[in-house]
């Protein structure tokens, strides 16, 4: 391990509304040092995971149409061009072209897997329609 990067071990926190212990596991707080965040949960993986379902089960879909392919699927947010939109196929196929162009991104995404997830290993979902 690269001396420079702190090690992370498991940690129990406490739930902000009802004081429950869960555990901040250091797979987690590597994840929120790699994205920059400086505050630990206040919710543990699984409510925020729940409160997040629960918050786009109200959202309105947009129906939008793959302006390479002709793919149609939705999102929960409006495009701003919606003329401009790209499907994760499409995205996949200029996803690694892209990043042999711009080497100083390669660590940034590395094991980042740009395939559709019903693509990606494991998947059990077909492909959209």
């Amino acid at each position: 391990m690269d001396p420079a990067q702190p090690q992370f071990q498991d940690m129990t926190l406490f739930d902000v509304d009802t004081g429950e212990p869960f555990i901040f596991t250091a797979k987690e707080q590597e994840f929120f040092a790699r994205q920059g965040f400086t505050n630990p949960p206040k919710y543990s993986s699984e409510k925020r995971k729940r409160m997040r379902d629960e918050q786009m089960a109200t959202k309105p879909f947009w129906h939008v149409r793959c302006f390479v392919c002709g793919r149609v699927g939705k999102t929960h947010s409006e495009p701003p061009d919606p003329k401009h939109v790209v499907c994760s196929y499409c995205f996949a196929e200029k996803w690694n072209p892209y990043l042999e162009a711009h080497p100083e991104l390669q660590d940034l995404y590395e094991g980042v897997d740009p395939r559709p997830p019903q693509e990606q290993e494991g998947a059990t979902e077909s492909a959209p329609e």
